[in-house]
């Protein structure tokens, strides 16, 4: 059997952290380690056990998830850590991921997106949400800010041409009418193109792209 992915939960309001524990706890391949409140208290945790992935809150009292992301990258930079935030600007992201961070969630996120977000970075070391614009995507890429790792299935040349439509920001509805295909074929070949990279949305197939070479 496959062996579980261990993750903490940092918040420091406790009602959120609770529900996102509870909703976590039905997906069997994932394990809670710990939860804690503040940074301070996340690297006490850490002290006595070190989770894979670490959800962690962005503005908490004590220390903040900026701060402890730095520390955590200094002495244990095998952790993943994934960014709970409501914000999204593109200096903050760039410097967050200078301190280690891995993956990045608003706080409205389903969580179904929480989910594909511990495997996203424990599988292609990155994840980013698709609030996040593509432009910057593709600067980290480019300049190889972020490194990271897909399958090597080869696409085909119809999904290599919808790949480089999505870099282009065009709708499934405008690839179909591009394409002359239906909406639905659209959907099923955007399945294809997911399972065979192993990105889990629009941004992790953006990154796929640029990594080996296909908007050139």
């Amino acid at each position: 059997m496959k062996n579980k992915i261990s993750i903490a939960v940092v918040d420091d309001q406790f009602l959120f952290r609770q529900g996102l524990i509870a909703l976590i706890n039905d997906f069997k391949e994932i394990n809670v380690l710990f939860e804690a409140s503040n940074g301070v208290e996340l690297l006490e945790q850490l002290e006595q056990q070190q989770p894979e992935v670490i959800l962690l809150d962005l503005e908490m009292p004590l220390m903040d998830g900026s701060v402890a992301a730095a520390k955590i990258k200094k002495k244990y930079p095998k952790i993943k850590i994934i960014i709970l935030t409501m914000y999204k600007e593109d200096g903050l992201i760039l410097d967050l991921i200078e301190r280690g961070v891995k993956g990045f969630l608003t706080k409205e996120a389903g969580i179904e997106f929480v989910v594909d977000a511990i495997h996203g970075v424990m599988e292609n070391e990155y994840f980013f949400n698709d609030k996040i614009s593509i432009t910057l995507i593709k600067e980290l890429s480019n300049t190889k800010k972020i490194n990271p790792i897909f399958k090597t299935t080869p696409l085909s040349e119809k999904e290599i041409t919808i790949v480089r439509l999505i870099c282009k920001q065009y709708t499934n509805k405008e690839i179909a009418d591009k394409l002359c295909l239906s909406p639905k074929t659209i959907d099923v070949h955007r399945g294809s193109i997911l399972k065979k990279t192993s990105a889990k949305n629009t941004a992790g197939i953006v990154m796929y792209a640029v990594k080996n070479n296909l908007l050139n």
